[in-house]
């Protein structure tokens, strides 16, 4: 996905889908780019982030305004923030595609139940 009109959708279909997600907001949009907050509870949410033109997307799990999990594509590579550890980068071969959006936040759920985050 390089297209902020499709991320938009997705974020949208996770809105209805995706039991944790209680709302999506556009917290910033350029010709290029565009950034959402997937909300899930006050103080942790999902932030996305997506240049058009480079084509990098950059997905974090926030708590308390920290980055405690992530995924991010850039140059065409996929690497992890491993919870335990998210400022390392560990490649991830397998990517998230087709549905980037919708495989971040199945991950995301694995990691809201097992810490009870939520």
């Amino acid at each position: 996905m390089n297209n902020a009109i499709d991320l938009y959708r997705e974020a949208q279909d996770a809105l209805e889908r995706v039991w944790f997600v209680q709302a999506v907001q556009v917290t910033a949009r350029t010709t290029n780019t565009l950034s959402l907050r997937l909300i899930i509870r006050p103080a942790l949410f999902v932030h996305v982030f997506l240049s058009e033109r480079s084509g990098a997307l950059y997905f974090a799990l926030v708590k308390n305004d920290e980055r405690i999990f992530g995924i991010d594509r850039v140059n065409g590579k996929w690497h992890l923030h491993p919870n335990k550890s998210p400022k390392v980068h560990q490649d991830l071969v397998e990517g998230l595609e087709p549905k980037p959006l919708l495989k971040f936040l199945a991950r995301v759920e694995e990691l809201l139940q097992e810490y009870s985050l939520i």
